[in-house]
């Protein structure tokens, strides 16, 4: 029996690169937009921190005012991703037939469980609102996609870290392969809030600032994003019996772990450069296909560190690699999955997007700063993290 293909159909994308998948180009080919952050309810900074923010999308336009009042901002976010990437297919298919959703996300809603701690602590555990209650779970967004479009095939929220966007579709890409369902929706969410932010400032990677500088010699560490990037990935049979358009094939997954790197910080890039491998083993191709790289590279110096030694182990010098975090921020348990979407942006538009600023990058790998023009068949994104979790995903262009 030919092993199961599966194919990436419908996309949704709400970032700081705009909503809707047409966006990514336009705003790979600008200036990155930066905007600030300092106040929030219960907390407020001493002074505005860089972030990458949504720059138009009023939840209130997009999904209607009914049902808002209680949802927050992750909630908010993913909603707003389906309703306009995927409520035809949602509407057009039966209970039983209906995509399950798969999402990756590092924290989920953590400013609704931070200032549910922090409401109960300033105005007393007898004025807190119950109902906020419910976005305190980090599954919680997800539930509530679930909710909204009546989906009870799949409820998964995976959380890796920075990793959760792409081990979602890795994730998901095994779970169609065993046969459990035939389309799933999956992809990762991340917003940004005081409490991640604070954490980052407290580890010492978050840049003053923007935009960050992926891959240098001297960066001065990570701006933060956030965003809601989803992919409907479904399989050969689904494909056709939808009569649906397939954009693009994942051919290839990878994941491994550094103990090096989560024990000191210090890695030789071996577990990394594995996870690559595995990948181009399972999609049938040699590394010296790969057409380029849609890295994870943020700004933080020791994880870009890790990867730019992974990716020269196993690809060599050559192969151009780009980071698109330089626009969109450390979106965190998202990146994975927007950095896919970006990388899909680029194969359709017969590009690689630079990073459109030349600057000395780390030794080993070849950075791409300025678009080059190019078409590509396979494009590699990876997400390295300095907590050890490697993954890697293959897509192919489809024609």
């Amino acid at each position: 029996m030919a092993p199961t293909k599966i194919f990436i159909t419908d996309v949704g994308i709400i970032s700081a690169l705009g909503m809707g998948f047409e966006k990514i180009s336009e705003a790979l080919s600008q200036n990155p937009h930066v905007a600030s952050v300092k106040d929030y309810e219960f907390h407020q900074f001493e002074k505005e921190i860089p972030a990458h923010l949504l720059p138009d999308y009023n939840p209130e336009v997009v999904l209607g005012k009914k049902g808002l009042r209680l949802k927050d901002h992750s909630t908010k976010l993913i909603l707003g991703t389906f309703e306009t990437g995927f409520k035809n297919i949602m509407e057009a298919s039966d209970e039983a037939n209906r995509p399950g959703i798969c999402i990756g996300t590092a924290f989920g809603s953590i400013q609704s469980i931070g200032d549910f701690l922090s409401d109960s602590i300033v105005n007393g555990v007898g004025n807190v609102n119950p109902q906020a209650f419910a976005n305190t779970v980090i599954n919680a967004p997800t539930g509530q996609a679930n909710i909204r479009y009546c989906v009870k095939t799949l409820s998964a929220t995976i959380s890796t870290g920075f990793n959760a966007g792409l081990d979602a579709l890795i994730y998901t890409f095994n779970y169609l392969k065993c046969g459990y369902l035939q389309s799933v929706v999956a992809g990762g969410l991340e917003e940004v809030s005081y409490y991640s932010l604070l954490g980052f400032m407290r580890t010492g990677i978050l840049a003053s600032e923007a935009p960050a500088k992926p891959f240098s010699v001297s960066s001065k560490g990570v701006v933060m994003g956030e965003g809601c990037a989803l992919m409907l990935l479904e399989t050969e049979e689904s494909v056709k019996t939808r009569n649906a358009k397939a954009v693009a094939e994942i051919v290839g997954t990878g994941a491994t772990f550094d103990s090096d790197a989560a024990q000191s910080s210090v890695s030789n890039g071996d577990a990394g450069m594995q996870a690559i491998l595995i990948a181009c083993k399972e999609a049938g191709i040699n590394p010296e296909q790969i057409d380029f790289v849609a890295s994870g590279a943020s700004g933080n110096p020791v994880a870009d560190r890790l990867e730019a030694k992974a990716i020269a182990l196993a690809l060599g010098p050559n192969v151009p690699v780009t980071a698109y975090k330089r626009f969109t921020g450390e979106c965190y348990g998202a990146s994975g999955a927007i950095n896919t979407l970006c990388a899909l942006s680029d194969m359709k538009n017969n590009r690689i997007s630079g990073i459109g600023e030349n600057y000395t990058s780390l030794d080993g790998i070849n950075v791409v700063f300025s678009t080059i023009q190019k078409s590509s068949t396979y494009a590699l994104v990876t997400s390295f993290a300095c907590d050890g979790n490697c993954s890697a995903l293959i897509i192919k262009n489809v024609n």
